[in-house]
């Protein structure tokens, strides 16, 4: 199957993802960092990585879109363009200049008429990619779905989930990402209990906001000329699972640095090589991945805790990572610590108006089970924090800029995820809030929390604007 990367002619197996098959090709980097214009690359954990634009369609998740018709595909936030892109100078400024994001920019002009054009100027060095006209006719129709239970994850939890409430004779209805629910746990080796069915799958769909205590559950195909659905569920069950954390060390956003899942969906479902040399690190599970992985036929060199590792080396892409001794690699594979993506629990029990919180007593009809339901493990973090790290590679913060705020005497997340951006662009604050959260405990252990963690607020990821607006007239707003 023949699709283009920035008018480069390229093959891939039809039904494979973009990200995939840009992977078997030999293309690693496939975005940049929002200021710096730093190289970015489908990795499992910041979203930024996998935006493209495809067929004209900007934002584009690679990881989300699959081969089955020639496809155009462009790197955004170029210019004049992917092949000589001249923004790519930004990668010399010292990251100090661009502390704070433009709204706080060192050399914003204080004339207004100066400003405004300097405001015009950023949003196009940092612009992600160029809104397109849709015309008439376009705007995918939505769909209201009721039902008893609502499950969202297809792993063995959520499965076992969907198959009790089934079998109490309830409407079912499963949202999984994946096309087979459960391709996560069925490619790590879990045994998957066959799925009852009159249980009503939602594949390659992704739940984007739950609203009213759990009462509204709204949900996006990855498809986007099929209509967004809105589910009305007697009660709702999240069996999420949990996400790799990347290592907050030097080089963690360089193409080639991926956490698990991802390198299980490439290696074990589309068969692609991970690369020639694959170091794997993590918590605990890194043994187990790793063999999974080499069953795949990739050539993992080193398997090492995460709290040995020091760095990881390269300029563009992965050349290397440093445990005990330097080695060699183009691939490093994170498998923990592991944490759930709060975001979605966060919408069903979050109260207030301006800054939200949350309450056990909020009256939700949403449960959380499994692993996601299970205790964070701890961010592990290097004895001395390097300020080259990325905590939020989508909008540029580094570890530098949070400890530059810290000495600045400011240490409430909340006003650090203003001031930095932290966690604002589309991954929505997971991982970035929680290597951010670390990073305060650590720097500053004394510091009081007003709140436990920055507002998760829908929607979130997933729906494009055709799809949000063919919900029109399916849910009455709220007076």
């Amino acid at each position: 199957m023949n699709f283009f990367w920035n008018g480069r002619p390229l093959a891939g197996q039809p039904g494979e993802s973009l990200a995939a098959a840009l992977w078997r090709a030999g293309i690693r980097t496939t975005a940049s960092t929002r200021k710096r214009h730093r190289p970015l690359g489908p990795s499992g954990s910041f979203i930024a990585g996998c935006l493209a634009g495809v067929d004209g369609r900007p934002n584009t998740r690679l990881d989300q879109t699959f081969l089955g018709e020639p496809l155009r595909v462009t790197e955004q936030n170029t210019w004049p363009g992917p092949r000589f892109d001249l923004l790519r100078a930004a990668r010399l400024l010292p990251a100090r200049l661009v502390y704070g994001g433009f709204e706080h920019g060192a050399f914003a002009p204080r004339h207004p008429r100066l400003f405004e054009l300097w405001e015009r100027l950023l949003a196009f060095l940092a612009g992600v990619g160029d809104a397109t006209h849709v015309g008439e006719g376009a705007m995918p129709q939505g769909r209201r779905i009721a039902v008893d239970v609502l499950v969202v994850g297809g792993g063995v939890a959520g499965r076992s989930a969907a198959n009790a409430a089934a079998a109490e004779g309830r409407s079912v209805a499963l949202v999984s990402r994946s096309l087979e629910p459960g391709s996560f746990a069925r490619a790590s080796g879990a045994e998957l209990p066959a799925l009852d069915p009159r249980v009503q799958i939602f594949g390659r769909t992704e739940v984007f906001g739950i609203y009213r205590k759990g009462g509204l559950v709204a949900a996006a195909p990855f498809d986007p000329q099929q209509g967004a659905l809105v589910f009305t569920p007697g009660r709702t069950v999240l069996a999420l699972g949990r996400r790799s954390i990347p290592p907050l060390v030097r080089g963690n956003h360089l193409p080639g640095v991926i956490d698990a899942h991802f390198a299980l969906s490439l290696a074990v479902d589309a068969g692609v090589a991970l690369g020639r040399r694959v170091v794997v690190v993590g918590t605990g599970a890194e043994t187990a991945i790793a063999a999974r992985l080499n069953d795949a036929g990739a050539n993992v060199v080193a398997v090492a805790s995460v709290g040995k590792l020091q760095s990881i080396l390269g300029r563009n892409t992965v050349t290397g990572a440093v445990l005990d001794r330097r080695i060699a690699c183009d691939c490093l594979v994170h498998a923990g610590p592991w944490r759930a993506d709060p975001g979605l629990g966060f919408q069903a029990m979050a109260e207030g108006l301006g800054q939200l919180g949350t309450s056990s007593d909020s009256g939700s009809s949403v449960s959380v089970i499994g692993d996601a339901a299970g205790a964070a493990d701890p961010i592990i973090l290097p004895e001395r924090l390097d300020a080259h790290a990325y905590v939020c590679p989508c909008m540029d913060v580094t570890v530098g800029e949070v400890l530059h705020r810290i000495r600045e005497g400011e240490t409430d997340l909340e006003v650090l995820k203003r001031l930095t951006s932290c966690g604002m662009g589309p991954c929505q604050g997971f991982p970035c809030w929680e290597m951010l959260a670390a990073v305060v405990a650590k720097a500053a252990p004394q510091a009081a929390q007003a709140v436990p963690r920055p507002s998760h607020r829908a929607p979130r990821r997933a729906i494009t604007v055709a799809q949000a607006a063919g919900l029109h007239g399916l849910v009455e707003p709220d007076r």
